[in-house]
């Protein structure tokens, strides 16, 4: 715990310094913007790293170092930032990214097929969103070359019948505000899901109860990494939930089907005690559980790959 710890402070106060480089671009028809960190070179490829719900783009910046390593690389990094309340399915956020991808495309040459997006959490839920209508709508700026996430939930079913539990539960206040707030959500967008199966079926990520994964059938081509801490014995102490309530049962569902269908580049790593917030907290659903340099390092194997 000691070295988590202690690993946490490192990355906060060297992200805090580093990132002072990054410049902010703003625009004057939109509350977004985002941070943008460039090579001194012309960039090789860029990187999108996206942030959870509720999350800025500067607490983002504050718990991991991608974008010094990728400096080294000269590979150009973005963290956008959404202070516009979009729609559940991120059509709006789609829309913002396809502006400052194709911005920064156009400024600095960028190649369309190097660019890798990622994020926590609901920004994984955006990454794996983005990839997939790449491929099945052919409606977005460009083609992921690869996407990263960090424990993100993935199939909105799943998600719905596990928030009923936080709720009937009531163990966790955290839990069960959270759980209220999205089930209202969810239900003002695509209702229940005894009663819009096809609805659920047609906007999550993942859907374990359909033999070829719903819309993941979509990533067989895609390079994707995942990263889940499960954290059983902090989720039971507490949240009150047990296997069934984690992100991770769907994700290693998830990257099951796609090896089994053929991707050889969905790779999963599974944490320990990794999981800890910026405030030296800890909890297994945190950027921590990612590693900066073996994500980066990842990454540039598939750029490599795909000249």
């Amino acid at each position: 715990m000691q070295y988590n710890f202690l690993t946490a402070l490192f990355i906060l106060f060297f992200t805090n310094v580093f990132s002072q480089e990054a410049e902010k671009i703003t625009y004057p028809d939109s509350k977004n913007f985002y941070f943008r960190v460039a090579p001194q070179g012309k960039p090789e490829g860029m990187i999108i790293v996206l942030p959870g719900g509720g999350e800025t783009a500067e607490r983002v910046m504050n718990q991991i170092y991608l974008e010094e390593l990728a400096f080294d690389k000269n590979i150009l990094v973005l963290f956008p930032n959404w202070e516009e309340n979009g729609d559940f399915f991120f059509k709006d956020d789609q829309k913002f990214l396809d502006r400052i991808a194709k911005e920064n495309v156009e400024k600095y040459k960028i190649p369309k097929n190097k660019i890798s997006i990622g994020g926590l959490s609901g920004g994984g839920m955006f990454a794996i969103t983005y990839a997939e209508r790449a491929v099945k709508d052919k409606n977005t700026y460009f083609i992921p070359n690869s996407i990263f996430a960090i424990d993100p939930p993935l199939d909105y079913e799943n998600m719905y019948y596990r928030m009923e539990r936080d709720i009937e539960r009531n163990f966790s206040e955290a839990a069960v505000n959270e759980a209220k707030m999205f089930t209202k959500e969810l239900i003002a967008s695509i209702g229940k899901p005894d009663k819009n199966k096809e609805k659920y079926l047609e906007k999550s990520m993942f859907t374990y109860r359909d033999k070829d994964g719903g819309n993941a059938k979509y990533l067989l081509n895609t390079p994707i990494l995942m990263y889940t801490e499960p954290g059983i014995i902090w989720e039971m102490q507490n949240r009150g939930r047990d296997l069934y309530d984690l992100n991770c049962t769907d994700i290693t569902a998830m990257m099951n089907l796609l090896k089994l269908k053929g991707n050889k580049n969905a790779d999963l790593i599974i944490t320990n005690d990794r999981g800890i917030r910026p405030e030296g907290i800890r909890h297994p659903h945190s950027w921590s559980i990612m590693d900066s340099e073996e994500c980066l390092n990842w990454i540039l194997k598939h750029f490599n790959s795909k000249n």
